[in-house]
């Protein structure tokens, strides 16, 4: 392949190394059935989940480095974990927490959309996809040893948050800006991706704005370091709560609303915009 073609290809190649690396891996779990694996054991599930992380995410990034910036990699990648990055990091943190309460509301919002009359079915398909992944999390998510809970820290939590950010972030935010020359095109083009990848219609939005602040704190930043700080508290969030609740620790309903005071939503929501400005607004201006 050319390794001066053009980002958009570049894009489409990773693309299609993704979907080809899934496509094999979902022909190769009903084989792993056949041959006498329990394959819905929540061990085997988390095994089969850090596999298709790193096969999904990881291995067409390194291609894509290794077949056309192999010369820059680390630059490409934005693999700079200085001191400096670390201290960028709290504000992204910061910033991701305010952010909450609105993701919150826009997750409530999102849930009440409903389809027309005559795509009533579609969308019942929709929740009903929707019911089964979170009833596949849940199932993994159940267990009350400590063992248990460093595994889903490892596999749902740690794993996710590595493999997504160097496939959205690293790998297509990038092409994207090379691409389209525009870093808040290129960022809410990635995070609409990145949402519609979760294949949860009805939750489409809180994971849009994630998406929107993971990628202004990569491109702020220079560094992959804060989205993937952020990203991975935002995982081992639930995966605590879900621990702990399993335990009887805390007695809440963890699927329910925060619902917080639109006040203090909307006082949030300002801090956070303003910690993301201070952070990447220098990148941003330079990038004009």
């Amino acid at each position: 392949m050319n390794r001066t073609a053009h980002p958009f290809l570049q894009l489409l190649a990773m693309l299609a190394i993704s979907f080809g690396l899934v496509g094999v891996f979902s022909v190769l779990i009903p084989v792993a059935a056949a041959v006498g694996i329990d394959v819905s054991s929540p061990g085997n599930m988390l095994v089969m989940q850090a596999i298709s992380q790193l096969l999904s995410f990881v291995l067409p990034v390194v291609l894509l480095v290794w077949l056309f910036h192999r010369a820059e990699w680390r630059g490409f990648l934005r693999l700079d974990f200085s001191r400096g990055k670390w201290l960028f990091a709290l504000g992204g943190l910061a910033a991701w927490v305010l952010m909450m309460p609105l993701m919150d509301w826009s997750g409530v919002w999102n849930d009440g959309w409903h389809l027309p009359e005559s795509l009533r079915v579609l969308e019942d398909m929709l929740r009903k996809i929707g019911e089964l992944a979170q009833a596949a999390l849940e199932r993994l998510l159940g267990g009350t040893g400590v063992g248990r809970l460093m595994s889903n820290l490892l596999v749902i939590a740690l794993i996710p948050a590595l493999c997504e950010e160097i496939f959205f972030r690293a790998g297509m935010q990038n092409l994207m800006l090379r691409w389209l020359k525009n870093p808040h095109v290129a960022i809410w083009l990635t995070a609409a991706v990145f949402s519609l990848f979760h294949g949860e219609v009805f939750a489409f939005v809180p994971r849009f704005l994630m998406g929107a602040i993971l990628g202004y704190l990569y491109f702020g930043s220079n560094s992959l370091l804060p989205n993937m700080l952020a990203h991975f508290l935002n995982n081992a969030t639930v995966v605590v709560a879900y621990w702990l609740s399993a335990r009887g620790a805390i007695d809440v309903d963890l699927e329910a609303p925060l619902a917080l005071p639109w006040p203090v939503t909307l006082g949030c929501t300002v801090a956070a915009v303003a910690i993301l400005c201070f952070c990447c607004g220098k990148n941003l201006k330079i990038s004009r």
